[in-house]
């Protein structure tokens, strides 16, 4: 398991804030899906093992301004998948409802999650539609094409800002250093470092990349990873995202 750079740590959640208050200030790639992007980047390396990963998507409703409103939203993606179980949970201010479905055949978790919570007075809605799993098959890229995408058409308004993250380890048993990993790493991606952590046995990298289309600076950072190893000739694990990292690590 990874555990972060207090500093880096910092950056991640001031930029995973930065996107949750900026709205659809990102927009989704079109084409093949980020994530099968990665995945095919990543396993031109055979030593390299894809573990968990996760695509999330979320948009702001700005139609939802009141309880009757989100009720009528949720009774309507409820007949739209009966299959998936749904939750709720209203507080004084709040309210939320979430909904699961695991596949059994593929593996793949789905959620969809309403919540609506006051900012600054005035009550925002977001609407999150996540899938995941806890590797990589062969039938996947087919599914972001297929039945990804019509999920993505019923249950957004607009363009859903979309952020897709793998975590996995490199099995290369050489005496590598983690910084040459780092640059394999860069040049793989295409990409270009904008910040980054360098520790003895952990480096964490915020990037660029010509290869994904959702920048969230000014720096047009679009690209964040982070490598861990042991040692020497050891495994390391490592965890990428664009356009930044949404797994705790």
């Amino acid at each position: 398991m990874f555990v972060v750079n207090k500093k880096m740590l910092s950056y991640i959640v001031i930029l995973g804030l930065t996107v949750v208050l900026i709205g659809n200030s990102t927009i989704a790639a079109k084409g093949k899906a980020d994530v099968v992007k990665l995945v095919e980047l990543l396993q031109q390396d055979n030593a390299v093992n894809i573990g968990n990963w996760s695509v999330y998507a979320r948009e702001i409703n700005e139609e939802i301004t009141n309880k009757q409103e989100f009720e009528r939203e949720v009774v309507a993606l409820k007949q739209k998948y009966p299959q998936f179980s749904w939750y709720r949970e209203d507080g004084a201010s709040a309210m939320k409802a979430e909904a699961f479905f695991y596949h059994v055949d593929s593996g793949l978790t789905e959620s969809i999650k309403l919540m609506t919570t006051e900012e600054e007075s005035d009550k925002v809605t977001y609407v999150i539609y996540e899938v995941k799993g806890q590797e990589w098959r062969e039938g996947y890229p087919a599914y972001f094409t297929g039945t990804y995408q019509n999920r993505v058409n019923d249950i957004f308004r607009g363009t859903p800002s979309i952020f897709s993250c793998i975590s996995g380890s490199i099995n290369d048993n050489m005496d590598s250093i983690l910084n040459s990993k780092t640059e394999g790493l860069l040049d793989k991606f295409q990409a270009r470092e904008i910040e980054s952590v360098h520790e003895t046995n952990f480096t964490s990298i915020s990037a660029h990349s010509t290869l994904f289309k959702q920048p969230l600076t000014k720096e047009k950072l679009n690209l964040q990873f982070g490598l861990r190893t042991e040692g020497l000739g050891d495994r390391t694990n490592f965890v990428v995202g664009t356009p930044i990292i949404t797994f705790e690590y």
